[in-house]
């Protein structure tokens, strides 16, 4: 009995492991939306490539959609977490770290950084909010896309990666 119980548990674990990977897709009817995260110093940068937009502290996203999160940081490790999503992974300088997440529920949900990262770390926090259909998340990204902000250069993004404490969300457009 005692070998049964040395094979079988590890085969679980492996299985497990695998089947949760963080990096695998989520299958769905429907195309992931993709958000890059750039962890900065006490906030958080989501880029949308495919909308020409960016954010400050806040994401949305509908429900029912996979959301592929390319992820990394501008300085310090920090750690991409929305609890009640699930799926914890680090962000890191040089390094890219691919999230798959999905939510079933229309909400407000609280971003954070779960890893030490000094001074502002407690306060590095961001709203995700999973909306109710396609036509609500386009009402969202055509409401950003009416923002006089940009980020049309290298001096653009240094401003906006100078380290701040309880940073409040900003909206920023190339259309």
């Amino acid at each position: 009995m005692t070998s049964i119980f040395v094979i079988k548990y590890p085969t679980i674990t492996w299985n497990s492991t695998h089947f949760l990977d963080p990096k695998k897709e989520i299958k769905s009817l429907y195309s992931p939306i993709n958000i890059q995260v750039i962890s900065l110093d006490w906030k958080w940068l989501f880029i949308y490539p495919d909308y020409n937009i960016a954010t400050i502290n806040e994401i949305a996203f509908p429900q029912n959609v996979p959301i592929k999160f390319n992820i990394t940081s501008n300085s310090v490790m920090n750690s991409f977490f929305i609890p009640q999503l699930g799926g914890q992974i680090y962000a890191m300088a040089g390094m890219n770290s691919i999230l798959n997440l999905i939510s079933n529920t229309t909400g407000k949900y609280k971003g954070i950084s779960a890893n030490f990262s000094g001074p502002g770390f407690s306060e590095m926090k961001f709203i995700a909010i999973s909306l109710t259909d396609k036509n609500t998340f386009d009402a969202w990204i055509k409401n950003i896309q009416k923002s006089s902000k940009r980020i049309d250069n290298m001096r653009d993004y240094q401003n906006i990666s100078t380290p701040s404490i309880n940073h409040p969300i900003e909206y920023f457009s190339q259309d």
